[in-house]
């Protein structure tokens, strides 16, 4: 059981997961500094950031894509089923390369883990900010606001703008 892969077929997941390391370090970069941009109050960034994680997001789903791919492709090479984790595979794999292979595991879940805490934050940031903003708004003129809420519990708000927004939409 052990040994079944050559360094051939193992070193191109290790650069995968490296890869996937490097990239949602990434993206805990662009949700930090989006994060900034939402505290210093700069709408025009943080629609910039958002642009850029939305782009980031997209790479990064194509390259788990691919991990993910090369790892169905060594669980049928050890006629393991194709939905195994790569954790539960780790027997198959070379003794010396076992510890790598579990560190870069650990440290994309890791990631993983900071990466959504930091975007629930973020969400959570802006999600405040529009109800500050809506509220401000329904006290500026009271009688052109009214809070809507949808099936799924989300809030709108229903009404015409106060003639001072109206420049800025």
């Amino acid at each position: 059981m052990n040994d079944t892969f050559e360094k051939t077929e193992w070193d191109p997941l290790v650069e995968l997961l490296r890869e996937e390391v490097q990239e949602y370090g990434g993206l805990y970069n662009l949700l930090d500094r989006q994060q900034s941009e939402i505290f210093n109050r700069e709408p025009e960034s943080v629609m910039q950031t958002n642009s850029d994680i939305e782009a980031h997001m997209t790479e990064m789903n194509s390259l788990r894509e691919r991990r993910e791919e090369k790892v169905r492709t060594l669980a049928s090479q050890c006629d393991c089923d194709e939905e195994f984790s790569l954790t539960n595979m780790l027997p198959h794999f070379p003794d010396f390369v076992r510890p790598l292979l579990q560190a870069l595991i650990d440290e994309v879940n890791g990631m993983v883990s900071r990466t959504r805490r930091k975007a629930r934050q973020n969400y959570l940031l802006l999600s405040r900010t529009m109800e500050i903003t809506q509220e401000a708004l329904r006290l500026t003129e009271p009688e052109n606001f009214s809070k809507t809420y949808s099936r799924k519990g989300r809030v709108g708000v229903a009404g015409k703008l106060p003639t001072t927004y109206k420049a800025f939409v």
